[in-house]
């Protein structure tokens, strides 16, 4: 979010390094392959994905962060010998977590854009999107606490 309010600031050249230029720019029906080959869009769709997951990866702190979590969280459930259920409880408690920062990622950007002045929807659109994050974010320290938690008692 800091990003698109810097960006309002700054002189073209910084401002062509910080805006996100829309991978579909330019991409129509009629691009050269897309009716020849099914498989194009598909790839295409996979690039812009990627470019997403680049940029979340560049600019958001947080998703960074809570990538770095969910690696360690991963890591130190190689050795607990986790059942099925568990890895997969921890997976998706995992993706959650990063899902919802993407998504508020993209509401906010979305409503920075679209918000020149202040507006107190606009800000409470940011704030509940946050509080999404904050509250997996919470529900995934009581997931690990649940998985983990007998575990280190009985290891220590």
């Amino acid at each position: 979010m800091r990003d698109l309010e810097q960006e309002r600031r700054c002189t073209p050249e910084q401002q062509e390094r910080l805006t996100v230029h829309s991978p579909r720019d330019g991409v129509s029906g009629e691009d050269a392959g897309v009716g020849h080959n099914p498989s194009v869009p598909l790839v295409r769709s996979f690039r812009f994905a990627l470019a997403g997951f680049r940029y979340l990866l560049t600019t958001q702190r947080n998703f960074r962060i809570e990538l770095v979590i969910g690696v360690v969280a991963l890591a130190a459930a190689v050795p607990s010998d986790f059942q099925h259920w568990e890895w997969a409880v921890l997976a998706l408690t995992i993706a959650l977590v990063l899902i919802l920062e993407a998504v508020n990622t993209a509401i906010e950007n979305a409503v920075t854009l679209a918000s020149e002045r202040f507006d107190p929807r606009a800000r409470a659109a940011k704030d509940v999107s946050a509080a999404a994050v904050l509250i997996a974010a919470v529900a995934s320290v009581a997931v690990g606490v649940a998985l983990f938690g007998s575990r280190l008692v009985v290891a220590l």
